[in-house]
């Protein structure tokens, strides 16, 4: 099921993506600037390469132009920098939106997966219909009280049909009913229910899991497969578990999904807006390390984990590094677990100290 980890590491994505096209903005704007700066009247090539530095000054740290510029000079810095932050509240906007949505249609993604299983049942019965299959070649999930309860509870979902993959669909087919080891596992047909469940799972985690074209395929329909596939196997082992005479319980996303959403947005939103002091304590705090030349991963797991050490007061000091370390372990460098650690150790306990961090309660407070 979705926890927080994948949460963590789909707003790093985010936050990773945001700051790609931030980077590029900036590049887009300063060429225009520059672009027309060579046009005004009186602009000297070592005054284009001033224009450069203030314009990127101006970026981060907005404030009066100087008054060397010409108003012309001047006019078009502030044109330029408005045009830039409207294109950045507008990518910032459209990313937090689609982040949001990305992880909800993980869930949909889980009951198109069931609802391939209705289409490998249905692809059997044809078969069988053309006489293109001797019963003895058989799967038997046609005739299973098991696709029937599922079939009934994914009713009323708005699915795609597998009907324009029927390809993928017969070559899985093909792969299960060629699959020694169901026949080995099971025999031929299965009887009782939780026979049926036991081989459903099978199906599923033996065949289907380890099948590279059933991987392949996924991989290509989704651009967040890589993570997301450990999310979708759970789910679905935890339905097929549901399942019983009475009905069959569907996997929820998680099981505060409200909660986890909420806290989705806010590590997004409250990185963001306290981006700047976050560089700022990390570049004093790191005086071997340049912010520019900290690894851009790091950084963005540095910002967020102080972030949600000052902004979650309900999750321990502790569990907050230890979730960063990890992902540090496998999104960023060799040395990036090291460094990570050594950092937010050192910042929690200033922090704690100086009474930004704020925790209560039984193991909130201890960070050794």
């Amino acid at each position: 099921m979705l926890n927080r980890r994948n949460l963590r590491i789909k707003a790093m994505q985010t936050l990773f993506a945001f700051q790609q096209l931030r980077t590029s903005n900036r590049q887009i704007s300063w060429e225009r600037l520059e672009e027309a700066s060579k046009d005004l009247p009186g602009t000297a090539p070592d005054q284009v390469a001033n224009l450069e530095q203030l314009f990127k000054q101006q970026l981060i740290e907005p404030g009066n132009l100087p008054k060397e510029f010409t108003e012309e000079q001047k006019a078009g810095i502030e044109a330029e920098l408005s045009t830039y932050n409207r294109q950045i509240s507008k990518d910032l906007k459209f990313l937090r939106s689609q982040m949001l949505l990305e992880v909800e249609d993980v869930h949909k993604l889980f009951l198109w997966v069931l609802a391939l299983f209705l289409a490998l049942a249905d692809f059997e019965g044809m078969l069988l219909a053309k006489s293109l299959l001797q019963g003895r070649q058989k799967v038997y999930l046609k005739d299973m009280r098991s696709i029937e309860v599922l079939q009934k509870s994914l009713a009323d979902t708005q699915l795609p049909s597998w009907d324009a993959n029927q390809d993928r669909v017969s070559q899985w087919y093909k792969e299960i009913k060629n699959h020694q080891g169901l026949t080995e596992e099971f025999g031929k047909e299965t009887s009782g229910l939780d026979a049926e469940v036991k081989k459903l799972r099978y199906i599923f985690k033996s065949i289907l899991w380890k099948s590279e074209s059933f991987q392949n395929f996924f991989e290509e329909y989704d651009r967040g497969w890589i993570e997301n596939k450990d999310i979708i196997k759970s789910l679905v082992n935890k339905t097929f578990k549901s399942i019983t005479d009475e009905g069959v319980v569907l996997a929820p996303l998680s099981y505060q999904w409200e909660d986890d959403k909420q806290f989705f947005a806010d590590i997004f939103d409250t990185t963001i807006k306290h981006e700047s002091w976050s560089e700022k304590l990390i570049g004093d705090s790191s005086k071997n390390w340049k912010t520019d030349r900290i690894a851009q991963v790091d950084m963005i797991l540095l910002k967020m984990a102080l972030s949600e050490m000052i902004n979650f007061p309900s999750i321990p000091v502790k569990v907050t590094i230890n979730e960063y370390i990890e992902m540090s372990k496998k999104y960023s460098t060799p040395k990036s677990k090291k460094f990570i650690n050594g950092l937010l150790d050192v910042l929690a306990n200033d922090l704690m100290a100086s009474g930004t961090i704020k925790k209560s309660g039984r193991g909130l407070i201890d960070n050794k």
